[in-house]
């Protein structure tokens, strides 16, 4: 039986070595050191044939350190230490004789002779494929990112996920704004009715099904987690490039805690900033508690607008909090209750337009955006035993509202942009995790999504309505996947998703000559998907893994509207082949390293492009595909010291143009007075570079009396990418470094952390739109300045 990895709550770190309460219930190995890893806060890792082993319940006040010793006692196993935060639990390397041991409890029968199996190594269990499948098993490039690794950081968004990897992209136009892609997978730069191509989600809740990336901020979170590639048989319609995964950290019903974090911040060439943040966990009865979580910052601004002589426009405020109720009702059974909310409000757009050292641009309006969102949901879980369960159920809103400086010859207007998106879904879904050489997974799901776009445009007073549509989805979903051990060293897996869309799309404020377009193009209507999936592992030695997988994705189609035309876009389709393999596990082995190529084709592309008066348009481009290729390691090359680096390469090109696409370059270019665009320009996929790479470094060294000093050292480069589709988009943006620094002292439940980021004070161009309808084509968005952070956290 392969080892296994007990996730617990990393980010709790602080406390993880002091003494609490401490009540591990089971009558397994497994059983009693999940209960452990869960209250105590640390990573526990099974190695051998362990997991089923019979052993003691643990009680009592004790360290994680303790707690563990007792377990490894009562069922002979040795106990290695990592860190104050990660164990292993490992078979005696002097196997005992067969021998029979009794679990102290009365309802439990005698247990069979147990006899020590050999070493195997330790492995993770990677949560985000919906089976419990551990790494060692898993077809496809997975990241996780311990959500310690945010601390010292501030009140850091999506962004911070962004610098930790090469495989995931974003747009930059502002906090709670923005748009992710995966692995080369990008549409367009604006965030309209298309369902976005990555999926996110809370837990095992949706944070939306179209719009901007709420940019949630990573404060007291367990994990992240990142799956490469589209998952469309286990994760629906719009994953098209991979998921992205925010694990909160649970409550503990064992120990009440408090953590706090506060850090100021000042930035070269722009205003102060600081972040605060606090995180209360409260015991409601003996398997209940609830955990709250608190947090507010200022990021202060670093553009000017010369024309209007005000210095660092760009302040953005963020303030938001969750609260998660946790319960066992019964043995094995649990629900949670979770709730968040987050407002994102920004002064001033970030754009520059090559300005004042590329810092500065000429507006004659402030452009303020303000991002709301906010979630709920219920989850019955059973995360033990030969079958799983979990049923997840709830919504969530969001408010966006965006301003652009749409100002010509003269006149002084305000482009005003609001969009409002509603869903509601459940999923519930039942699994067996591999034992005995085969796993399965059966669920259905159910969404209802509601997105909604308004714009008007303001001169002088008056307020003008434009065109809006509203596109409402009802879709309906089974989906089931099988894993079959061929060999001892051999695995393949099939899977399927079978989906039911129902689709209703309509207008607001249109003009009359676009009514009977709108009806012309059919906008209620049903599409009905399948979606294959299939894998092979193969393992030639011990912590060598080779895969290979095929896996589709898709998105419905909807209706956009912009001042002058009407169009209904069709489903698109993806679908990728992947090969790749894994040597070593991250962070655990001296030595890790993962790489894969994989080619995906890409049929009726949804994307958006500017319409004649600068709106964007949405509708179905051609069809595209797209090579990727990544290499990711790490080295621990002395006691405490570890490298780690990565590149990615992604060559992503429109193959076969639309007619209709093809006859909007042709009628821009002929205006531009230019004939035809470059192929090479028109052609290619935007938003993603060519070339990303990043290289980090770690140190870790004891201090005296219990305290630890770390440091993170890191550099990231992305190459050329383009802004958009059609001639309007071409500017080139990107080819820039980024870099940070951060030191970190810990003396146990207190940590004092300084941090630099952008340490060469770059510019850069990471974004190159800030206002469509200006025919300015300098637009650019920096990097923000380099700015030094002092940070204080602490526990009790």
């Amino acid at each position: 039986m392969v080892g296994l990895a007990v996730a617990a709550l990393p980010s709790s770190a602080l406390a993880a070595a002091a003494a609490q309460p401490v009540d591990a219930r089971g009558a397994t190995v497994g059983a009693v050191a999940l209960a452990i890893g869960k209250q105590t806060r640390v990573s526990v890792s099974l190695k051998g044939d362990v997991t089923s082993r019979p052993a003691r319940p643990v009680r009592g006040n004790l360290t994680p350190q303790a707690a563990l010793r007792q377990l490894a006692d009562s069922a002979g196993l040795e106990l290695q230490s990592i860190s104050n935060t990660a164990f292993i639990l490992s078979p005696r390397r002097a196997p005992p004789k067969a021998k029979v041991v009794r679990v102290a409890s009365r309802d439990m029968a005698p247990i069979a002779p147990i006899v020590e199996a050999p070493d195997k190594p330790v492995d993770i269990v990677v949560t985000a494929s919906k089976r419990d499948t551990t790494l060692q098993h898993f077809a496809g490039q997975w990241t996780r990112i311990r959500g310690s690794e945010f601390s010292g950081r501030g009140a850091v968004g999506t962004e911070a996920i962004e610098a930790r990897t090469v495989g995931v992209s974003s747009t930059h136009l502002g906090a709670g704004r923005n748009k992710l892609f995966i692995r080369g997978i990008a549409d367009s730069s604006f965030s309209g009715p298309t369902q976005s191509p990555v999926g996110q989600y809370f837990g095992d809740m949706r944070t939306g099904y179209s719009g901007p990336d709420p940019d949630l901020r990573m404060v007291d979170m367990d994990t992240v987690e990142i799956l490469e590639g589209p998952q469309g048989t286990l994760y629906g319609a719009g994953a098209l490039g991979g998921i992205v995964l925010l694990r909160p950290t649970m409550p503990n019903s064992k120990a009440s805690e408090v953590i706090a974090s506060a850090g100021a911040s000042a930035t070269q060439h722009g205003d102060a900033s600081y972040d605060l943040a606090a995180t209360l966990n409260l015991p409601l009865a003996e398997d209940a508690a609830i955990r709250v979580t608190g947090y507010h910052a200022i990021d202060g601004g670093y553009v000017d607008n010369v024309q209007t002589r005000q210095n660092d426009i760009n302040r953005v405020r963020v303030d938001g909090g969750r609260a998660i109720v946790s319960a066992e009702l019964a043995p094995g059974w649990s629900v949670d209750l979770t709730g968040a909310a987050q407002r994102i409000h920004g002064r001033d757009s970030q754009y520059a337009d090559d300005v004042d050292d590329g810092l500065g641009r000429r507006s004659l309006i402030r452009q303020p955006f303000d991002s709301q969102f906010a979630l709920g949901s219920l989850v019955a879980r059973k995360d033990d035993g030969p079958l799983r369960f979990r049923s997840t159920t709830g919504m969530t809103r969001q408010d966006v509202h965006e301003r652009f400086d749409a100002s010509a010859d003269g006149r002084i207007r305000a482009l005003d942009q609001r969009s409002e998106a509603r869903q509601f879904s459940s999923e519930t879904r039942l699994w067996r995790p591999m034992r005995d050489g085969w796993s399965w997974l059966a669920g259905v799901s159910l969404i209802e999504n509601r997105y909604t776009v308004d714009r008007s445009i303001t001169e002088e007073g008056i307020e003008t309505d434009l065109s809006g549509v509203t596109n409402r989805l009802s879709e309906t979903t089974l989906y089931g996947e099988v894993g079959v051990a061929l060999t001892d060293r051999i695995e393949a897996s099939l899977g399927g998703r079978y989906t039911i869309s129902r689709l209703h799309g309509s207008g607001e404020h249109i003009a009359p000559t676009l009514f009977a377009k709108v009806a012309s193009v059919d906008p209620e209507r049903t599409e009905r998907r399948l979606l294959p999936s299939a894998s092979l592992v193969a393992r030639p030695f011990d912590g060598l893994t080779l895969y290979a997988r095929y896996q589709q994705g898709f998105r419905p189609g909807g209706l956009s509207i912009s001042a002058s035309d009407v169009r209904f876009y069709r489903h698109d389709l993806l679908a990728s082949a992947e090969a790749g393999f894994r040597f070593g596990k991250p962070r655990s082995d001296r030595v890790d390293l993962t790489g894969s190529v994989t080619r995906t084709r890409w049929n009726d592309i949804q994307a958006d492009y500017l319409d004649p008066s600068g709106l964007p348009l949405t509708d179905n481009i051609g069809d595209g595909r797209i090579w990727s290729l990544s290499l990711n390691g790490g080295w621990k090359f002395a006691p405490g010291w570890r490298i780690e680096a990565g590149a990615a390469w992604n060559d992503g090109k429109i193959t076969n143009p639309s007619l209709a696409f093809q006859s909007i370059i042709a009628a821009a270019s002929i205006a531009a007075g230019n004939g035809m665009l470059r192929p090479g320009e028109t052609m290619r996929i935007p938003n993603i570079a060519r070339i990303i790479g990043r290289v980090g470094l770690d140190w870790v060294q004891p201090l005296a009396k219990g305290r630890e000093l770390t440091a993170n050292l890191y550099a990231r480069y992305v190459g050329h990418s383009r802004l958009g589709v059609g001639p309007r988009l071409g500017e080139r943006q990107g080819d820039y470094f980024d870099s940070g620094l951060l030191v970190r002292v810990k003396d146990g439940n207190r940590a004092l952390s300084l941090s630099v980021t952008n340490l060469t004070d770059s510019v850069g161009n990471r974004f190159a739109f800030g206002a469509p309808m200006l025919d300015d084509t300098n637009q650019l968005t920096p990097l923000r300045p380099r700015t030094v952070r002092i940070g204080l956290d602490w526990g009790f």
